[in-house]
């Protein structure tokens, strides 16, 4: 029987294409290209995502591999914060999910100055019983600790939890730890399948 319902928040929650993000950022292709590939895709993302290193010591990193001003480079992390926004359908699934009988957690790989925004600009992510934010554990998915420290600090049980991801490594993780698990895509199919599994009718 499941208790309680885990959100990750990018691609979920709150719209992350990072193609989209650098397309309505800069109308010039090489500058896109040189986003997408030394920013978004870059080793540095991911330590901001851990929380090992800060948004003021990425700026002037970045700025020196791209050879794109730090000024520049800063108006690039804002564009992509004002880029996080809400999944209406996914908001309305988990609004009604307040007025049931389920614990409702977040689990998401985020710097911690991001999520802080995010919380500050939702009102409805104060509803949820808790969650973890990679920034602020210094652990992300897929690896398996973060997945055990929000069963240990909330007390859940996977096999009573389920966990909706989009990305695949997450949930096949989650899957091997006992989760129920749904990987996300904003179809009709894919909110039928976790109305189902949640006896939402």
């Amino acid at each position: 029987m499941i208790r309680n319902v885990i959100f990750d928040f990018g691609a979920v929650l709150f719209e992350w294409n990072p193609l989209q993000i650098v397309n309505s950022f800069t109308i010039s292709q090489p500058e896109r290209d040189i986003l997408l590939r030394d920013v978004l895709q870059h080793s540095d993302w991911l330590s901001l995502d851990r929380g090992t290193m800060l948004i003021a010591e990425v700026i002037p990193k970045f700025s020196a591999r791209t050879q794109i001003p730090p000024q520049r480079i800063e108006d690039f992390i804002i564009h992509i914060q004002h880029s996080l926004t809400k999944i209406n359908q996914t908001e309305i699934l988990f609004q009604k999910l307040t007025k049931q009988p389920y614990s409702l957690y977040y689990l998401t790989n985020m710097c911690s100055a991001f999520f802080d925004t995010l919380y500050e600009k939702h009102h409805f992510i104060s509803f949820f019983d808790g969650g973890l934010v990679s920034g602020k554990e210094l652990v992300m998915k897929p690896e398996q600790e973060i997945f055990e420290r929000l069963c240990e600090r909330y007390q859940l049980t996977p096999r009573e939890s389920l966990f909706i991801d989009d990305n695949d490594e997450n949930i096949k993780i989650a899957t091997e730890m006992g989760f129920n698990t749904v990987q996300f895509s904003q179809t009709p199919t894919c909110f039928q399948q976790i109305e189902k599994q949640l006896l939402l009718h």
